[in-house]
């Protein structure tokens, strides 16, 4: 069950509430087959190391390349692709289909993380909400934002981490370059959220990248509207997910389309929808790696690693033409 919760940074407030897979208002019947799959390629991109980041204790300011707990240093190894700057028309070649739509224009904002996080992005801090996160476990180094989830020391409990990006926009295109750890207990998501909590669900939610599989080998995607969250998923999208990939969304008044390295993985029509599709105000990025115990995600266990932590290399926006 994934859950939004207080973020901090940008004056966004964001309030508990249930959303997404294991909704106890969710259409089962709605959600993906596993047997069912779209398969995307791996990035050639190198995957970093097991030790890749560390948010335990760890501002967002920190831009070092080393990251210390306790006695243990962590290094964190970028990619090797180039992140995009603002108008540029190139990108990492494993991307350059989804980094460069045609009929977008430029993007109306870039995110690469070569320092501190900007103001338009608010941590989510609330290590006592279900589930928890702390601002903590967002940090920035190797030209990556890093969310960890962990056991936090100063804490003393398992908590995850999530993110906002706070440029709210009706209609437009949303790509995220990402990876992620593998590790049971924790649950990276990608999504749109509507600009006020308490919009939620009657103006929706738009999930592009929801995984509980601790092998990172398969995720889903979904779409929620109206006052009784109604919401429908699609087949699962199958890919080594421990690797580069980028997710990216268009979201138009006439359509919703999913696509994962440039490769269309799904289209919602309003009609697809008993409430239709998501028009009534604007939406957001969020970028959460949610800690859990239940079904959807497993439970930490002998097998995952101390830290599980979901690299972010860049962050592109458009506004719809």
């Amino acid at each position: 069950m994934l859950k939004r919760v207080v973020a901090t940074g940008a004056g966004l407030v964001l309030a508990c509430a249930v959303a997404a897979c294991g909704s106890e208002t969710a259409d089962s019947s709605a959600l993906p087959d596993p047997g069912a799959s779209v398969a995307v390629t791996g990035s050639q991109s190198p995957s970093p190391s097991a030790s890749t980041g560390l948010g335990v204790g760890a501002g967002a300011d920190a831009g070092p390349m080393l990251q210390k707990l306790g006695a243990a240093i962590y290094t964190t190894s970028a990619p090797t692709s180039k992140s995009p700057a603002a108008g540029a028309t190139g990108g990492d070649t494993e991307s350059a289909t989804a980094s460069n739509p045609a009929g977008w224009g430029n993007p109306v904002a870039v995110e690469n993380f070569d320092g501190a996080l900007s103001s338009t992005w608010g941590k989510y801090d609330a290590p006592n909400s279900d589930p928890p996160r702390s601002e903590d476990q967002v940090t920035v180094s190797g030209g990556m934002m890093h969310l960890t989830g962990s056991v936090n020391s100063k804490l003393g409990k398992d908590v995850g981490a999530g993110v906002s990006y706070n440029k709210n926009l009706k209609y437009g295109r949303w790509e995220v370059r990402w990876r992620v750890d593998a590790g049971a207990g924790y649950g990276p998501v990608i999504l749109l959220w509507p600009k006020n909590n308490e919009d939620w669900p009657t103006y929706g939610e738009i999930d592009f990248m929801e995984m509980g599989d601790p092998t990172r080998q398969q995720y889903g995607t979904y779409i929620h509207h109206g006052s009784d969250n109604n919401q429908i998923g699609h087949e699962w999208v199958k890919g080594d997910f421990t690797e580069w990939h980028t997710a990216a969304v268009d979201w138009l008044p006439d359509r919703v389309t999913y696509y994962m390295d440039g490769k269309k993985v799904w289209n919602v029509t309003p009609d697809m929808l008993k409430t239709g599709l998501p028009t009534e105000t604007v939406m957001h990025l969020g970028i959460q790696l949610d800690q859990g115990c239940d079904e959807y995600m497993g439970c930490r266990n002998a097998q995952t690693p101390d830290k599980v932590v979901m690299d972010i290399d860049w962050v592109k926006v458009y506004q719809a033409p």
